[in-house]
């Protein structure tokens, strides 16, 4: 069987001779030119929002199903490569700032719970460093310094106190105090009150946390508490003046002299608080019946 013979193609491809390439397209005016410059960099050249799928607008919801305005291409419909690029940089940045502030985060734990404790003590100079925090997620190396300068001064002032504390504190023979309230409980007195010339002690609620121990305050202070006896040991405060527990020892050793002290220097009773009026009772430093509730 003779092979169909082909038939010749035209020069150039074409079957027709009238068929030919389309003249390129020429842009004419300035605008025009701008335009197809910027189309063939990538910057207009607009597709369908796959989102809302051309329309501008979405839905969402499968029992009340609402509508509104697509915001990945803005309610237009369309999309640019420029555009699309751009939001997902945008979207890779959120993320990779996200990130850098969690991180930050878990290394400066605490710095910045150091930070949020002056704020709450009334530093706007600290808040200001929130408000830098909460804007950029982070803070610079120069306000670390800071915050790290500023709680090593704290840590070095609070741990001199803490030294003047136990200074101030320590072991107390409480014996003898104890029998006092003892024995002003057995008689039916139910907040009893041991009042010297600075120091006054009174027996902790049996109910709270601290039951069983002794209070003490200090009327130089203005009546400030000033720490606790617990298990025979004084338990001084911050607030403590220095011979806050050589006082303590001397009531401890001879509790009847401190109330008869009190009771001649300020002319009232150390148990009840009351003036000493009774002639006897003023010698004494302590009214009769109070001595017996006291066990004195």
């Amino acid at each position: 069987m003779n092979a169909t013979a082909q038939e010749p193609r035209k020069p150039g491809g074409y079957l027709f001779e009238d068929q030919g390439e389309l003249p390129a397209y020429t842009p004419t005016t300035d605008a025009d030119i701008r335009k197809q410059a910027h189309i063939v960099n990538g910057g207009d050249a607009s597709f369908d929002c796959p989102k809302c799928h051309g329309t501008g607008r979405v839905t969402w919801g499968y029992v009340n199903i609402k509508s509104g305005p697509c915001f990945k291409c803005k309610a237009t419909g369309k999309m640019t490569a420029q555009r699309e690029k751009a939001q997902v940089a945008y979207k890779k940045g959120a993320a990779t700032k996200a990130m850098n502030a969690e991180k930050f985060r878990d290394d400066h734990r605490a710095e910045l719970a150091y930070m949020h404790k002056r704020i709450e003590k009334g530093s706007n100079y600290y808040y200001g460093f929130k408000v830098r925090l909460d804007a950029h997620g982070t803070l610079n190396d120069g306000v670390i310094d800071i915050i790290r300068k500023d709680m090593a001064k704290d840590a070095e002032f609070y741990a001199a106190k803490d030294a003047e504390r136990n200074a101030a504190g320590g072991e107390v023979g409480v014996d003898r105090i104890d029998a006092l309230f003892a024995t002003a409980t057995a008689n039916g007195l139910k907040k009893p009150i041991f009042r010297t010339e600075r120091l006054t002690i009174k027996r902790a609620p049996a109910t709270g946390r601290n039951a069983g121990a002794l209070y003490v305050t200090d009327r130089d202070l203005g009546g400030e508490y000033v720490g606790k006896i617990v298990n025979g040991k004084f338990e001084a405060r911050r607030e403590a003046k220095p011979d806050t527990l050589k006082l303590l020892c001397e009531i401890a050793a001879d509790p009847l002299d401190a109330a008869v002290r009190y009771g001649r220097s300020t002319g009232t009773c150390c148990a009840c608080g009351r003036e000493l009026t009774d002639a006897d009772s003023v010698a004494a430093g302590i009214g009769p019946i109070c001595a017996g509730n006291f066990g004195l």
